[in-house]
């Protein structure tokens, strides 16, 4: 089952030794090629670098735990597929200085949400000082304003209400600043690409057709192949697929907030 080999994949998988790579994934460090592997593997490490911060990175950092989903992939009802997880300097820090940041990382691998109300890690309050968490709520406040409204709840609840709905699929779960140094690997055969694209295709396209979710797919389409549903699947395209816009006036702002405001707050 598409579930169970997607999650159990990575809640065995340990970041015990670097470079952090899915077993099944061992071709992307082969080479250990420096102009696709960054070699900086903690906080004090890259600040030290003579290139930090430099924009037009190419690199994939495997000293950061991978990120192949968000939030909890079994229950949410709202699925954003994205491409892969950025980079900032916050995530160096955060993985490596900030100890209740690494075990929520942890957690979300190994989808253990009992400690946390808000499963989608980025939209936690507690992390608000991360890039992370600036990204996706400056994507969804505005929708996060709209179901307060619509709930009669404040902005607070509201916010919580979502990180309980949502969750995002990474295509490729590995950290780079570039997007487009992720195409090459795409081409490979990586188990944790296919274990996530069977997971689309075989686990939340069901629930789609059944009307229990939605799926906006914000990059790279194609790749995650046919996810064709009569209104349930939303496909972003052109400048749409690049700025990925979440807002209520969006096709997918508005996909989501027509979901969520049938279920009870």
């Amino acid at each position: 089952m598409a579930v169970a080999n997607l999650l159990d994949a990575w809640a065995r998988w340990e970041p015990e030794s670097k470079p952090y790579l899915l077993d099944g994934d061992e071709i992307i460090a082969e080479k250990n090629d420096p102009k696709c592997l960054a070699p900086l593997h903690d906080w004090r490490a890259i600040i030290r670098a003579p290139d930090f911060c430099r924009p037009g990175d190419k690199r994939l950092h495997l000293g950061l735990m991978p990120q192949p989903f968000w939030g909890d992939v079994r229950r949410a009802s709202v699925y954003v597929l994205l491409l892969n997880p950025g980079l900032s300097p916050a995530d160096y820090f955060g993985e490596y200085e900030v100890t209740e940041y690494r075990q929520a990382l942890r957690r979300n691998l190994k989808q253990e949400f009992r400690e946390d109300d808000h499963p989608f890690l980025f939209l936690d309050p507690q992390f608000a000082w991360h890039g992370g968490f600036r990204w996706w709520h400056r994507k969804l406040s505005g929708i996060i304003g709209e179901l307060a409204d619509h709930d009669r709840s404040d902005f607070a609840a509201a916010r919580k209400k979502l990180a309980q709905s949502i969750a995002c699929l990474e295509l490729f779960p590995y950290h780079s600043e570039d997007s487009g140094a992720v195409s090459r690997w795409l081409r490979k055969k990586l188990l944790s690409v296919s274990l996530v694209q069977d997971f689309a295709k075989t686990y939340v396209m069901p629930r789609v057709r059944l009307g229990k979710a939605i799926v906006i797919v914000t990059r790279k389409s194609k790749q995650w192949g046919d996810l064709s549903s009569d209104g349930g699947v939303i496909v972003y395209s052109g400048q749409e697929a690049r700025a990925a816009h979440l807002t209520p006036h969006s096709a997918g702002g508005k996909a989501i907030l027509k979901h969520l405001k049938r279920v009870r707050p």
